[in-house]
């Protein structure tokens, strides 16, 4: 019997109006116009100023309706005026004071609260008991989250047969279905490529070969020792997180209920993930986050001479204090932030794909990076009753859509019959007893130097146009929309 092989297809991303296409700041701006016309002819009621008035209504229509870098023309107002304000403030350069701070020389509490980068406001990094080691907790106290961190491994599933595949994914819509009714909030995998350190192949030989083999002198010691020197610029390491998050207005109990879910809900996750042959190597304790983070905001820490490699992370051990989660300088630019020794550019994926693709269609963009880069995907399951309410008022809004096409003679394009179509299969779905996730998906892009990062965006558009994913640069935002690929479940509204 022939295997059909498990496909995918995602609809387009909504773009519903309050009245019809027309959205709250193009209905805004239309209805002032339109006042502003009266008041003038009211003023000045002669045809010249009827035709000025008109040709003003034009113009600002124009800007309401005018598509410009994939939004229309006033949708960049609140950015751009959020991005000048926080130059104005002086919001947009940081650096870090550290360095005149100094050192304590008693070593810290495990339970003090440790602040993070000032790009995170209200966050902080907290060590959470646990009968088999130390639990790091990152406490988001703006809204009332807390997120753990488990550190896994997933086999090379290009190897697999398309039947394992699909068993592996199976497995993760599973854990989907089953988090809408509990304490947990939202799922984030984050996929990180960065640069190998070097040393750390010249210290696994040194550790793994033959005693009786001298460093040098020996044939196969030298081979070996002039791979390790050819191959270390170009070594990429692989990283994979799952960040899970918790909403603390969903846990009673107090303190003693916050730990107690925190435990139950990252064991249970782990557990699943088990179930699915994924490898967690361990929750993250509180030193390891602070390096996740610190990592994400200078991808090429770890192979700087002399900067070690942290142990694996595992919930029974504690690497000690790894460098602090604060970059000590940050500067954010209309297209990129800079932190400390790296540039950084964050991508949205706006679109994805809306052809039947393959399981495995993320393979070439996440498995070959030539930079730095971080790929996101945050995930938040929906409640049943809130998804069936949802789909029932989108077809009802399509079903309107159509007879007012209809009726003033407009055609109907490919896009809205495709989003008629997901409406469609969405409440088919549904009524079959799926579960329903909102997610979006971040890349960030980073280089040493603005020529690297150029290059690498580049090659990034390249791969994801090869995945059919549309990728849509974050101009304006950079720092907010850097946090969304640091492991802390960011990136919904």
């Amino acid at each position: 019997m022939s295997h059909t092989p498990l496909t995918f297809r995602f609809g387009p991303l909504e773009r519903r109006g309050l009245l019809g296409p027309l959205d709250g700041p193009q209905l805004a701006v239309l209805a002032a116009a339109a006042v502003a016309l009266v008041i003038l002819l009211d003023l000045s009621p002669r045809p010249g100023t009827a035709l000025a008035g008109v040709s003003l209504i034009a113009l600002i229509t124009g800007a309401a309706f005018a598509p410009a870098g994939g939004r229309r023309a006033i949708q960049w107002l609140p950015t751009a005026a959020g991005f000048l304000g926080r130059g104005a403030r002086g919001r947009r350069r940081f650096r870090s004071r550290a360095p005149l701070a100094g050192h304590r020389a008693t070593p810290s509490v495990s339970g003090d609260p440790t602040p993070v980068s000032p790009v995170l406001g209200g966050i902080t990094v907290e060590a959470l008991a646990h009968p088999s080691g130390t639990l790091g907790l990152i406490r988001d106290r703006s809204d009332r989250r807390i997120s753990t961190v488990l550190a896994c491994e997933v086999p090379a599933l290009t190897l697999l047969d398309p039947a394992d595949q699909e068993r592996r994914l199976t497995q993760w819509g599973v854990l989907l279905s089953t988090l809408a009714s509990g304490p947990v909030r939202r799922l984030q995998w984050l996929e990180r490529t960065g640069p190998a350190d070097g040393d750390a192949l010249a210290r696994w030989l040194q550790r793994e070969r033959d005693p009786e083999l001298g460093v040098h002198g020996s044939a196969v010691m030298e081979s070996y020792l002039e791979l390790i020197s050819a191959s270390a610029p170009v070594i990429q390491s692989h990283e994979l997180l799952l960040t899970l998050q918790l909403d603390l207005r969903r846990v009673r109990g107090g303190p003693a209920g916050v730990r107690i879910a925190a435990i139950e809900q990252t064991e249970r996750v782990a557990g699943v993930l088990a179930g699915g042959e994924v490898t967690v190597l361990g929750a993250l304790g509180p030193r390891q986050v602070e390096r996740a983070l610190h990592t994400g905001f200078d991808p090429y820490l770890e192979c700087q001479p002399g900067h070690g490699t942290p142990g694996v992370p595992n919930s029974r051990t504690e690497t000690g204090r790894g460098a602090p989660p604060t970059p000590m300088a940050l500067d954010e630019h209309w297209d990129h932030l800079r932190c400390d020794g790296a540039l950084h550019a964050t991508f949205w994926i706006a679109g994805w794909p809306r052809v039947e693709v393959p399981a495995l269609f993320l393979s070439g963009l996440l498995h070959r990076a030539g930079t730095a880069r971080a790929v996101a995907v945050t995930f938040e399951p929906v409640a049943a009753a809130r998804s069936t309410r949802e789909v029932e008022a989108a077809v009802t809004r399509d079903r309107a859509d159509r007879a007012l096409r209809q009726r003033f003679g407009q055609s109907e394009t490919a896009r809205h019959r495709q989003s008629q179509e997901a409406a469609l299969r969405r409440e088919a779905e549904l009524a079959a007893g799926h579960g329903e996730v909102r997610f979006s998906g971040f890349i960030t892009v980073s280089g040493r130097d603005e020529g690297e990062l150029r290059r690498g965006c580049a090659e990034t558009i390249q791969q994801a146009a090869a995945a059919r994913l549309e990728l849509r640069r974050l101009y304006g935002q950079q720092a907010e929309a850097f946090t969304f690929t640091l492991p802390l479940a960011r990136g919904l509204r």
